[in-house]
């Protein structure tokens, strides 16, 4: 895998540096040298290395070296590399010249170590909670919480200074921090009845990382504790068992707590009876044979009191376990998309996914997603329910983008429901907000594709094709006259018989595109022609109404007057009297 790594990054930088290095030349025989030949940093420290580019009087016209993250400088062919904060898990660099003689390119590859110690180590039994039963076997597990790189890490168990079992992690390709559990089985004995278990993880890096190598041991040791009965003989479901009060406890990590056991309810004939608790203190109560437990500072994870009696006329032993959940509220919760960042596209599928960070016991969580105020379904549940103390667990919800989701905000959010013995309300913690956007072809404001309009010549007429998309869409319009839009709206000021026909508009983005069609029916507006034709109609009227009054008049008037001359008759005549 790591030659394949190698080749794979080789093949880019002859890509990138076009044919001139595609004979990167693995058997060079003056290859480039860096110094030291190996590191090995710690996740976030200052880093540096030289390369030496040819150790001979090569012929080299053409060199450099390849970075993802730093600074380099050159000095003649000497390139010194430095970065002031290491964050890159997958960091390579690459030397290289070229071969003017050859014209190949010789290069040379320094793997760098980015690691980081564990950020917790915790012991526990898997499956189990309670005392323990001679000659059954039982499983010890060490968890390694958050550690790169996981394939160089060494894991021994522990019972007081005894080594027990030692072993390694078979993820040797993963260079990122991740959680990974180690276990190995016990039989329980009768030696080693109270007897402490623990763990410690060691980060071997070699001879170039740090001396001595990083060790993290268990936070907490595992006390195991075993059933004691008087002829080996455990009835559990005896008539007369031994009542707890309360009859199930749960209790926040680093609270106090209490609870009282009542060995027998009946007059039980009983000389021995007992408390088994791996931590706190008891107060036995010879009268009402009952035992009282406290503790001041709960910080044991997998934790059963165990109350027994001996009956003395069997010699049996009767006994119940009192249920104990020690709980702790989320760390942290955080939400993101799963491989992807930037823009979504639409009717693409996301996984959505909410880290629950440090919580206990993971298989009471339940998780929701949100967009805005909407809870998304469905309601999420862990399905690790044997584990006690506290994990990291990530919950998965598969969308598919819409428009509608174009700036849409996410958040989930992680409820410890512990039930009614648990607090109330039952905690709960939020996650910051994630804003998606969301890339999608145009979509017209209208609902309709095509329109039929009728305009009036000499009207104006404008014409709407908005739509919305992500990216905003441009406009182009195809119109039958000459004039033309860019823009969502079109206008024309004055319509005439040449604006008669189809109006397209294509509105596009690189998601796609969607087309309006416009027909466009001109009408001829008669109402100028009918008020011409009235006015010519009166106009000849009148003339010929004038022709015919003259012509009738000039044939039927009496004397010699003249039409004409009526309208000067006060200026022409006189009276004259007649006999």
């Amino acid at each position: 895998m790591l030659f394949c790594f190698i080749l794979l990054t080789v093949s880019l930088v002859t890509c990138l540096h076009g044919s001139g290095a595609s004979a990167c030349g693995a058997n060079c025989t003056d290859k480039p040298v860096f110094t030291p030949s190996k590191l090995v940093v710690k996740y976030g420290d200052s880093a540096s290395a030289r390369c030496s580019v040819c150790q001979h009087a090569c012929q080299a016209s053409r060199f450099g070296l390849e970075i993802p993250v730093g600074v380099t400088i050159r000095n003649e062919t000497t390139i010194s590399w430095t970065v002031d904060r290491l964050t890159e898990w997958d960091t390579t660099l690459i030397c290289y010249y070229d071969d003017d003689t050859t014209r190949g390119q010789c290069c040379s590859i320094l793997l760098v170590t980015v690691y980081y110690p564990p950020d917790n180590v915790s012991i526990s039994l898997a499956g189990h909670t309670g005392p323990m039963f001679e000659d059954h076997q039982y499983t010890l597990q060490c968890e390694v919480q958050h550690v790169a790189p996981v394939g160089h890490l060494t894991v021994t168990f522990y019972r007081g200074q005894t080594p027990l079992a030692q072993l390694q992690s078979n993820n040797t390709q993963e260079r990122t921090p991740v959680s990974e559990t180690f276990t190995v089985n016990i039989t329980a004995s009768k030696e080693d009845d109270g007897g402490q278990y623990w763990c410690e993880a060691k980060l071997d890096l070699g001879p170039e990382g740090p001396q001595p190598p990083p060790v993290v041991k268990s936070q907490n040791s595992l006390r195991l504790h075993y059933a004691k009965y008087a002829h080996g003989l455990l009835h559990e479901n005896c008539a007369d068992k031994p009542v707890f009060t309360p009859s199930k406890l749960v209790v926040k990590y680093g609270d106090s707590a209490s609870a009282r056991c009542s060995v027998c309810q009946h007059a039980c004939q009983t000389s021995r009876f007992g408390l088994e608790i791996p931590v706190g203190v008891r107060t036995r109560n010879e009268t009402t044979k009952s035992i009282s437990w406290t503790v001041d500072r709960l910080t044991e994870w997998g934790i059963t009191p165990f109350c027994y009696y001996n009956d003395d006329a069997t010699g049996d032993q009767c006994g119940s376990f009192l249920p104990v959940i020690v709980y702790q509220p989320p760390d942290k919760v955080s939400i993101s998309f799963a491989s992807h960042t930037g823009q979504m596209l639409e009717d693409h599928q996301y996984t959505l996914q909410c880290e629950v960070q440090g919580v206990a016991p993971v298989g009471h969580l339940n998780v929701t997603f949100y967009r805005g105020q909407t809870p998304l379904e469905p309601q999420l549940q862990s399905n690790n329910t044997k584990e006690k103390k506290p994990v990291s667990e990530t919950f998965t919800l598969n969308i598919t983008a819409s428009k509608e989701h174009d700036g849409g905000q996410y958040w989930c959010e992680a409820k410890l429901d512990l039930g009614p013995e648990g607090p109330q309300p039952p905690p709960v913690e939020k996650s910051l907000t994630i804003n998606a956007t969301v890339f999608y072809k145009p979509h017209l404001k209208g609902s309709s594709h095509s329109h039929s309009i009728i305009v009036t010549e000499g009207s104006p007429l404008q014409l709407n094709c908005s739509a919305v998309g992500n990216p905003s869409p441009s406009y182009t319009w195809t119109v039958p006259g000459h004039s033309s839009s860019n823009s969502n709206i079109l206008t024309i000021d004055s319509v005439t018989s040449a604006d008669k026909g189809q109006f397209i508009c294509l509105a596009r983005n690189n998601m796609g595109n969607v087309t309006v069609v416009f027909n466009v029916e001109v009408q001829v507006d008669y109402t100028i022609y009918i008020i011409l034709a009235v006015v010519i109609a009166a106009v000849v009227c009148i003339i010929v109404a004038t022709v015919v009054y003259m012509n009738y008049y000039k044939h039927h008037r009496m004397g010699k007057y003249n039409p004409k001359d009526v309208f000067r008759f006060s200026k022409q005549h006189s009276l004259v009297p007649t006999a």
